[in-house]
């Protein structure tokens, strides 16, 4: 490895460690850069889309500490899905609801019990580090330029919402891993071991059900019934014992209500935001389709969550040849144009796209969008301390901003892939690197 290579490497190992530096030091001093850290105030709708009342998540583990508690539902034969915060008799010191498949409360949940919930968030934080670590070893096998590595390992290494990810004690990079881990698999010829890691990553945490398309162009049609048996296995049978939890579950995880509040950074959140700030009529004017009610808003939520849906399905099933690596970046792209909401670190879904894309094209525009992706968005300068809702003190321009940061690159990012910009960087260069992605997926 080349002096330079090993510089860019130190740099970015020392970015990172200021990340956990944050995380350890009592004033986490990285957080005034991220929404989600400042305002820990959750917004709980009813079916008529009202607030019905707010709940204070916490802060340092709150997300983590959702699967603790349901762990320790699971333990006293309780509801998984109640509410911690109402829970008087809760052994976590706070925590946001759960939201997630039964089967992270049987197992990560319980797992966790074993130990107090703070030793247990600082050990899945030391777990998630070693995902991280195992994702550049990875990387590391797969390509052998030291330089190129050293690039790569810094995408690993300096993305902010990382940060986040392991302050709220999440899950999401496990699934960028497991992401990362499937198509280097692939590329090897281990037709298993890919297999079992999309059908596991499946069971965790269900956003990856939106790959059933690639995995149906690869024919993999045994993998996908097995992978529904299993997601029906651990999932079914919990619901039916347990009939309150479906209402909960559903409503957390598909209720149609929408509110763009600071830390909601997906598309659809943009969408209302622009929606609310530049056109507020847009949602008394429409039309009728029998008992349908059509309003321009629903039009624009409908074509931000179908154009891209539809341009994924294009590229997978008509482009020739196929393309692994386009199609898991096109289909994990999707997940944030189609779900209603989208925190920071669920930005981490896009490490493992941009270290697969850069390691087959070498295209300097992506560093370009990564910058825009991994650094945190400008919420610090206009940040309200101590309001419950900051947005609702924003300039039109501030709101817009403080979403479109983020939605902006990931557009761009989905527009270089899905209009060939990736296939035409697609170079033999990569031969002579030793990238082990030399071969079309």
């Amino acid at each position: 490895m080349s002096p330079k290579a090993k510089t860019l490497l130190i740099v970015a190992v020392l970015v990172h460690a200021v990340f956990l530096a944050s995380l350890v030091h009592p004033t986490h001093f990285l957080n005034p850069l991220f929404p989600e850290a400042m305002h820990t105030i959750a917004q709980v709708y009813g079916e008529d889309g009202e607030i019905e009342r707010t709940i204070d998540g916490g802060g340092l583990g709150a997300d983590f500490f959702a699967f603790y508690q349901a762990g320790r539902y699971v333990l006293d034969g309780d509801d998984i899905y109640r509410r911690p915060m109402d829970d008087a008799e809760r052994i976590v010191p706070y925590g946001y609801f759960y939201r997630y498949l039964p089967f992270v409360a049987y197992t990560l949940g319980v797992a966790s019990n074993m130990v107090s919930p703070w030793t247990a968030y600082w050990i899945w934080v030391v777990i998630v580090e070693l995902a991280l670590l195992w994702c550049v070893l990875l990387t590391r096998r797969a390509v052998k330029d030291g330089w190129l590595f050293a690039m790569l390992a810094t995408m690993w290494l300096v993305f902010t919402p990382f940060y986040m990810e392991q302050y709220m004690g999440q899950l999401s990079f496990v699934m960028g891993a497991l992401i990362f881990a499937m198509v280097l698999a692939h590329a090897r010829g281990r037709t298993a071991r890919f297999d079992w890691l999309w059908i596991a990553s499946v069971v965790i945490k269900h956003m990856t059900v939106l790959f059933i398309p690639i995995m149906l162009r690869l024919r993999r049609y045994s993998t996908v019934i097995l992978s529904i048996l299993l997601l029906g296995v651990t999932t079914v049978p919990y619901l039916m014992l347990r009939e309150s939890g479906v209402g909960e579950f559903t409503h957390d995880n598909f209720n149609l209500t929408l509110y763009p509040y600071s830390g909601n950074l997906g598309a659809l959140a943009l969408v209302m935001v622009l929606k609310a700030r530049l056109f507020p009529m847009a949602s008394e004017i429409g039309f009728h389709v029998g008992p349908l009610r059509i309003t321009i808003t629903r039009m624009l939520i409908l074509a931000t969550m179908a154009l891209p849906t539809l341009a994924a399905l294009w590229a997978t099933f008509r482009r020739r040849p196929f393309d692994l690596v386009e199609s898991v970046a096109l289909w994990t792209m999707v997940y944030f144009f189609v779900f209603r909401e989208i925190w920071e670190y669920h930005y981490v879904l896009l490490m493992p796209i941009f270290v697969l894309l850069y390691m087959r094209t070498r295209a300097r525009v992506l560093w370009w969008i990564y910058a825009l992706v991994a650094l945190p968005t400008l919420f610090v300068f206009y940040d309200v301390p101590g309001a419950k809702s900051p947005e609702a003190h924003w300039s039109a321009a501030e709101h817009i901003l403080n979403h479109g940061l983020k939605v902006v690159p990931l557009i761009w990012l989905f527009l270089w892939v899905a209009w060939g910009f990736y296939r035409r960087h697609v170079t033999k260069a990569e031969r002579g690197t030793g990238s082990e992605l030399s071969v079309v997926l």
